[in-house]
């Protein structure tokens, strides 16, 4: 058995490609010792890689893949990769090849505002648990509904890069008497652009004071409150607003001042904290927007 580069001389163990084409062109080209304009050589023991996550779980993402062969053949390829909450790698051997092109696409139509994050990187031998035989780095960006992305295209985008995705999240119920709890998913990085919750007294005689806290899970990084008591039966809609300045408009709306910008990561909760709570207090009507992208840590 023949060898190269101490690396045995034996076809990938990856996705087959597709037929070659066999209409050819009315152009002939001489590819004898001439390398393709791209300069991405890959070795028999190379393998893509493709790691990503994912804001939902997407039924699947397309890649399609075009390299040159050394004996002058230029063959495409088709993978589905399917995108998780926690994120994960898939691999793409092809043998000794020139690649040409590698592209990702939604397979379906996963809905405004989900989207996935990629990275497309070279390896040598087997990958490792942290990646560590990973030695180039092809192309990384966001893929969006009806959209694509890949190399050679638009620039490469590490996974905070960019304006973000608006989404616009609804709370968790919250029971009665009890507080609001807001937990940032894992492997996301928040900006907060508002976020509003009806507060509901009940009969039982008092002064409430609603104040709204942001920690890490585990410290406290931020406490305000209104310095206007919500007496017993009545409703007041709350609004933390980073930027703003307190306001008071008298009709059962109250804007409480946050820093900005409010950056949240996975793991930090956005709760209240209320003085003077009753037990039939109600908290409703949760609502609150952020700016998204995705986060390895």
């Amino acid at each position: 058995m023949a060898t190269r580069s101490g690396a045995p001389n034996t076809p990938p163990n990856g996705p087959l490609p597709s037929a070659i084409q066999t209409t050819h062109p009315f152009i002939a080209f001489k590819p004898d010792n001439v390398p393709p304009s791209q300069s991405i050589y890959l070795q028999l023991n190379d393998i893509i890689i493709i790691k990503h996550i994912a804001n939902i779980v997407f039924p699947a993402f397309t890649v399609n893949y075009r390299y040159l062969t050394p004996q002058g053949e230029i063959k495409e390829g088709v993978k589905q990769i399917f995108p998780g909450f926690a994120g994960a790698i898939d691999q793409l051997p092809l043998g000794e090849a020139w690649l040409l092109s590698i592209t990702i696409q939604p397979t379906s139509t996963p809905g405004i505002g989900s989207w996935v994050w990629a990275q497309i990187g070279i390896i040598r031998g087997a990958l490792s648990a942290n990646s560590s035989q990973v030695h180039s780095i092809i192309w990384s960006g966001y893929v969006v509904q009806s959209g694509l992305n890949g190399w050679p295209g638009t620039p490469s985008k590490e996974i905070q890069d960019g304006p973000g995705f608006i989404e616009s999240i609804t709370g968790q119920a919250v029971a009665a008497g009890a507080e609001v709890n807001e937990l940032v998913p894992g492997f996301r990085r928040w900006s907060l652009l508002v976020f509003r919750v009806n507060f509901t007294t009940s009969a039982a005689v008092g002064n409430r004071f609603p104040r709204f806290l942001i920690d890490d899970g585990v410290n406290t990084l931020f406490l305000i409150g209104t310095n206007v008591a919500q007496v017993a039966s009545t409703g007041v809609n709350y609004h933390l607003a980073p930027g703003s300045q307190f306001y008071n408009d008298t009709q059962a709306s109250i804007i409480i001042p946050a820093p900005s910008p409010t950056q949240l990561k996975g793991g930090y909760h956005i709760r209240t904290n209320t003085l003077g709570l009753n037990a039939a207090d109600q908290y409703s009507q949760l609502q609150y927007q952020v700016l998204e992208w995705g986060a390895w840590s």
